[in-house]
């Protein structure tokens, strides 16, 4: 079920990217091959499918190392897209600020610098990039790649100043005294719906994931005490660590934040769910967010019958880690009053909390 699972959103993130699939390839083994991710056989049979069906791509769920993603190009003569190639490029296609463009193109050097380097050492090993009369004496592959070096380290600069600008962002909303509650939580699970039924405000909704990839805030004063509200990036099963670490910028929201309102589909197969909510568990740890600044929203709500909701709670008692939840629809505005009465109970146990630790702590 699980590599179903997978390969089935494989399949959806290939279509939102543009991608049309065409058929598939799978093969189980206990370590992957160093060559190919495949064994040298499923290899073959690969290369065979790809001139059968005249692909031009190969998209794998695993994340492939330089060499394997070189060797498949060269035996397939197509380009080999990873999972988190293809996540990057639908990152892209979202981006419409210079922050989240940042962060892209820095996981895509991440990525890039490695393989660039495989594919220069293996020309020049078979004497494909000599120094000509023209080159001045320096391989024309070492420029390209000082090149992109330095774009990289410019791209941290600019992160750099970026962190240092939202710090300074987030020092002065502390002083406003108004405490931060983050959605997040597993892509296109509702987290721009249940932010617009919070706000009454109409950000952009789509069929597309990630269309949140830079924080939005928004001051909330429907309950008796105001929050700020931030709107943030969705998470996909299988993180690469690597874009973990690209997008830590926008993930310092979510650990700093007072309360995380860690969203799932509730109308997700069970066994699904049950995954997405393993998942989502284990990146908010990774995170550093303890479970008491923690409540699980399960939306969409309103697509389930009272017994498969009985069923799916059943999941949660059995995988949320004792974690209080609330059930809604952000889209339908069912039970939005409990929700806030969760939150509102939240702050006022973390805040309680926060002030004993301050008032314990030892003088400056």
């Amino acid at each position: 079920l699980l590599y179903r699972m997978r390969l089935d959103e494989l399949g959806a993130l290939a279509r939102v990217a543009g991608y049309q699939p065409i058929g598939e390839v799978v093969q189980v083994m206990r370590k992957e091959g160093a060559n190919y991710a495949f064994g040298r056989g499923k290899a073959e049979e690969l290369k065979a499918l790809v001139r059968d069906k005249a692909a031009d791509s190969i998209i794998f769920y695993n994340v492939l190392s330089s060499s394997q993603k070189y060797n498949l190009e060269k035996l397939t003569e197509v380009r080999a897209i990873d999972r988190y190639d293809l996540t990057l490029e639908i990152f892209e296609a979202a981006a419409n600020d210079e922050l989240a463009k940042l962060q892209i193109r820095w996981a895509r050097l991440a990525k890039d610098l490695p393989y660039r380097r495989r594919r220069a050492a293996v020309k020049f090993r078979l004497g494909r990039e000599r120094p000509s009369f023209m080159s001045l004496g320096e391989y024309a592959y070492h420029g390209a790649l000082k090149s992109l070096t330095r774009e990289m380290k410019l791209v941290e600069t600019k992160i750099e100043k970026q962190r240092a600008l939202k710090a300074s962002q987030r020092e002065k909303r502390r002083r406003l005294g108004a405490p931060t509650v983050c959605i997040t939580g597993y892509y296109s699970a509702g987290k721009t719906s249940l932010f617009n039924a919070l706000t009454n405000l109409h950000r952009l909704v789509g069929q597309r994931p990630f269309t949140t990839l830079t924080s939005k805030y928004y001051l909330v004063t429907r309950s008796d005490r105001g929050f700020l509200l931030v709107d943030t990036i969705g998470f996909v099963h299988d993180l690469d660590p690597r874009l973990i670490e690209a997008f830590q910028l926008t993930l310092e929201d979510v650990t700093a934040a007072n309360l995380v309102l860690l969203m799932l589909d509730v109308s997700d197969s069970e066994y699904v769910m049950r995954i997405r909510l393993k998942s989502c568990l284990q990146i908010v740890r990774g995170l550093g967010v303890p479970v008491e600044r923690m409540i699980l929203v399960l939306n969409k709500v309103d697509l389930l019958s009272l017994k498969e909701i009985e069923e799916k709670l059943k999941i949660v008692d059995a995988y949320g880690e004792s974690l209080p939840y609330v059930l809604v629809s952000a889209k339908e505005g069912i039970n939005l009053d409990g929700l806030m009465k969760a939150v509102e109970e939240k702050l006022r146990e973390n805040t309680g909390t926060q002030l004993q630790r301050e008032a314990l702590a030892p003088a400056g």
